[in-house]
């Protein structure tokens, strides 16, 4: 029994998104969930930001479907 920890982190590492898998699960497919809950408040009005401008990520998350 174990779990794996997906986590979307801005770059002075505030969380901003995190998804918890069962550990047999592959992490590929959690790319996309991850990147979807992602919501970065605005200063002022407006909606929150859901697209980030740039992503790293392990080789993990390396597929085609993920790099598109």
């Amino acid at each position: 029994m174990t779990t794996k920890l997906h986590l979307a982190v801005e770059q002075g590492q505030k969380p901003l998104s995190l998804v918890i898998t069962a550990g047999h699960r592959h992490d590929s497919p959690q790319f996309q969930n991850v990147l979807d809950r992602v919501s970065v408040p605005r200063i002022g009005p407006g909606r929150p930001r859901t697209k980030p401008h740039k992503v790293r990520a392990d080789r993990a998350y390396g597929s085609r479907a993920n790099r598109a």
